[in-house]
C-alpha cells in the first residue's frame, strides 16, 4: 500500500513537473510568436489613446489657450466669442465633419474615426463636469506646454501606429486627398500655423509664442515617438558557427535570416554572412547569445525602421 501511494505521489509530481516545462514553453513560444495585435488590444489601445489626448486638452491646451494647431485650436479661438467651452465646440465641429466624411469617404472610415473623435470629446466634457479648472494647473506655462505637447504626441503616435484617426484636420485631409492634388501635408500645416499666428491678437504674444513652440514641438515628438515604436535591429554577422546561431534564430527568436556564403580575405576561411531583423528585445538576447557561442564573429548592428514583413510592420486595415 505504502508502495502504491509511492508510486501515486512520482507519477503526480512528474506530470506536475512536465506540466511545468510545458507552461514555460508555451510563454517562450507565445513571446516571440510574432502574430497580429488582437482586436481587443486595438481596441484598447486606441480607447487609452483618445482617453489620453482629451486630458491633455483639458488640463493644458484648454486651460492655457494653447492654439496648437487642428480642431482643438480652432475651438480655443471660437470659445472666445461663443458662449461655451471648447470641449463642446470641439465635439460640435468633429460630429459635422464626420457625417460629411460618411458620404464623401465611406462608412468604414467614419466608423473608425467617429469611435475616437467622439470618446476624445466625450471624455473632454466629463472632464470639464467632474475636474472644472477654474485656473492653470501651475504658474509655469513652458512646463505646461511640454506636457501638452508629450501627452497629445503620445496619442497621436498610437493612432497613427494602428493606422487610426483622430478625426478632425485628419477628416479634411482625407476629402483633400480625395478630390485634390493638393500637398496634404503642407496644406495642413498651413492651415494649423494660420490658426496659431491668429492667437497673437486674441490671447496675446506669450501665449502666441508658446503656441508656435507647441505646434514645432508637436512634429518633433510625434515623429521622436513613432521611430521609437518602429524601431528595428539589422544585424549583419559574419561566423563560422552556422548551425548554432541558426538554431537561436529559428528556435529561440522564432525568427527567419538569410544566409549567404563568404570567404575570408585574410585567412580564407569558409564563413556564412546570417542577415537577420529582431526587435530591440530580441536584440540584446541575440547579441549576448553570439558573443557565448562564437566571440571571434563579427557583428554589425544597425538601427532601423519601418521594416515590411512578417512580425515587423503593422497595419490595421490588412
Amino acid at each position: 500500500m505504502h508502495k502504491k501511494n509511492s508510486d501515486h505521489m512520482s507519477n503526480l509530481q512528474e506530470e506536475i513537473r512536465q506540466a511545468g516545462w510545458k507552461l514555460l514553453k508555451d510563454r517562450q513560444k507565445n513571446r516571440f510568436e510574432h502574430k497580429p495585435m488582437s482586436k481587443q488590444k486595438q481596441i484598447f489601445l486606441i480607447s487609452f489613446a483618445a482617453i489620453l489626448m482629451a486630458h491633455s486638452s483639458h488640463y493644458f491646451k484648454y486651460a492655457n489657450n494653447f492654439v496648437i494647431g487642428g480642431v482643438e485650436g480652432l475651438s480655443i479661438i471660437l470659445s472666445r466669442y461663443i458662449p461655451t467651452t471648447p470641449a463642446i465646440i470641439t465635439f460640435v465641429i468633429n460630429i459635422i465633419l464626420l457625417v460629411i466624411a460618411f458620404f464623401v469617404i465611406g462608412r468604414k472610415f467614419t466608423l473608425r474615426t467617429g469611435y475616437v473623435a467622439i470618446l476624445n470629446s466625450i471624455t473632454a466634457i466629463a472632464l470639464d463636469k467632474i475636474a472644472p479648472l477654474a485656473t492653470t494647473l501651475t504658474q509655469n506655462k513652458l512646463l505646461e506646454l511640454i506636457f501638452a505637447v508629450i501627452l497629445s504626441a503620445l496619442g497621436s503616435a498610437i493612432l497613427f501606429y494602428l493606422s487610426a484617426s483622430s478625426g478632425g484636420t485628419d477628416i479634411v485631409a482625407m476629402i483633400l486627398k480625395k478630390y485634390t492634388n493638393m500637398d496634404i501635408g503642407k496644406s495642413l500645416l498651413a492651415v494649423d500655423s494660420t490658426l496659431t499666428i491668429i492667437s497673437f491678437s486674441i490671447f496675446g504674444i506669450e501665449i502666441g509664442l508658446l503656441s508656435c513652440l507647441g505646434l514645432i514641438m508637436k512634429g518633433i515628438f510625434l515623429d521622436l515617438i513613432i521611430e521609437s515604436f518602429n524601431t528595428a535591429k539589422f544585424f549583419i554577422i559574419i561566423s563560422s558557427k552556422q548551425e548554432e546561431l541558426g538554431s537561436f534564430i529559428k528556435h529561440n527568436l522564432n525568427r527567419s535570416a538569410t544566409m549567404l556564403d563568404g570567404k575570408g580575405l585574410y585567412k580564407g576561411r569558409e564563413l556564412t554572412i546570417f542577415l537577420c531583423v529582431t526587435n530591440k528585445y530580441e536584440a540584446v538576447l541575440f547579441r549576448n547569445f553570439i558573443k557565448k557561442a562564437d566571440p571571434n564573429c563579427f557583428i554589425t548592428e544597425i538601427k532601423t525602421s519601418s521594416i515590411i514583413g512578417k512580425g515587423f510592420y503593422f497595419n490595421n486595415g490588412e
